[in-house]
């Protein structure tokens, strides 16, 4: 097995990654004898120099945990909101914003379910949660990460679906449809995010004692690639290309008049054409942020994985170890990001927002009245 030196334990990945301890690069694996948990395989690397002393405590045991509590505070307090805006307002049940609070959802398990373990890893040396936990926690990251992408494509082919056939989509564009993809989708992600369950194990290294490790253990690296370049296709490019599409499209449907101008009226052309510029504009800066936000949060641990699954003469090191932990807050942070974008940028969100929580907005309203008052006073002061 090979070994690397690292400051701090194994880091797992959300998604597939053969995680090792940080250990020195002297010394084999071997076997050793005492008594080990149900279900984990032991090596200990040979390291005379090495004393059993107590691991280094550097910036990312505090800096990343925290960085971690902000998103879980931000993404649980924002996606609730959005859920709750939902539920309450019946207006706002549509086709549109059931995807929404599917996806919403997916960000609560997430963020409840899988950051909190992926944030002990960092203060903490060994995995200290178990065999099953090992599994669990990275199988839910897999089917809440899925489930994500899949809702993101299911909202780009539903609001592109809307805009090329108004007419028709009332009859399919229902919350009842809605619901029911939903629940296809989670079914589907949890079948398709098997792999993370069956290839997770805890094992036992030697790093500064015996830690133990929750790691993922193919049967062959071809397998372990098979699977990288799966999720890379499934879980990115393919959504990313889907919304790219689908937004593309709408745009050059928008930017046609639905409405044929009678007589030669310039007069109606004209408000056609301001018409459609006005919801082009705005949609066209909605796409960008959904485009923006999905390829850098998403990219950088995929391409990462690529890079290190496919890369012959890959080096585990300290420079690749702060490369993933900046790479996996990204990814993290997605999920706290995508309630701003994909439902408070929206009017009917804010809308019903302030009716669901008035008390945080007479205090505002107050101010611009009273503030309007000053200026309209001033000015008739100047007038007289």
């Amino acid at each position: 097995m090979d070994a690397a030196p690292l400051p701090s334990g194994a880091q797992p990945s959300w998604i597939p990654e053969p995680t090792r301890p940080w250990l020195s690069n002297s010394g084999s694996a071997e076997p050793s004898s005492g008594a080990l948990p149900v279900g984990t395989q032991r090596w200990i690397m040979n390291n005379s120099a090495q004393e059993e002393t107590s691991p280094p405590f550097l910036t990312d045991a505090w800096l990343v945990p925290v960085f971690y509590a902000l998103i879980m505070l931000l993404g649980l307090v924002g996606n609730s909101l959005v859920i709750y805006v939902i539920s309450k307002h019946r207006q706002m049940r549509t086709a549109t914003n059931f995807y929404i609070a599917n996806l919403a959802t997916t960000d609560i398990i997430f963020l409840v379910c899988c950051v909190p373990f992926t944030a002990t890893l960092y203060p903490l040396p060994s995995w200290v949660f178990g065999d099953f936990m090992c599994k669990f926690v990275n199988y839910l990251q897999q089917v809440t990460v899925q489930a994500t992408c899949i809702t993101l494509m299911a909202m780009s082919v539903d609001r592109c679906y809307a805009t090329l056939y108004p007419l028709q989509s009332l009859h399919y564009r229902t919350p009842q449809v809605a619901m029911a993809v939903s629940i296809a989708i989670w079914i589907g992600s949890f079948i398709l995010s098997l792999p993370m369950a069956v290839y997770h194990r805890t094992e036992v290294g030697y790093w500064y004692g015996l830690r133990t490790y929750c790691i993922e253990a193919f049967t062959s690296k071809s397998q372990e690639r098979s699977f990288i370049l799966y999720t890379f296709l499934a879980v990115y490019l393919l959504p990313l290309f889907t919304i790219c599409l689908c937004y593309s499209i709408m745009l050059k449907r928008i930017g046609r008049p639905v409405v044929e101008p009678m007589d030669h009226d310039y007069q109606q052309v004209q408000h056609l054409s301001e018409r459609s510029a006005a919801m082009r504009a705005k949609i066209s800066k909605m796409v960008v942020v959904i485009v923006l936000l999905f390829a850098i949060c998403w990219g950088p641990i995929q391409f990462y994985l690529l890079f290190q699954g496919f890369y012959l003469h890959f080096q585990a090191n300290y420079e690749t170890y702060k490369i993933k932990t900046w790479a996996n807050c990204m990814s993290y942070a997605n999920s706290s990001l995508n309630p701003i974008v994909y439902a408070f940028m929206g009017d009917s969100f804010r809308k019903s927002f302030k009716k669901a929580f008035p008390f945080l907005f007479r205090q505002r309203v107050r101010d611009n009245g009273i503030h309007s008052g000053s200026h309209n006073a001033e000015g008739n002061e100047i007038c007289h």
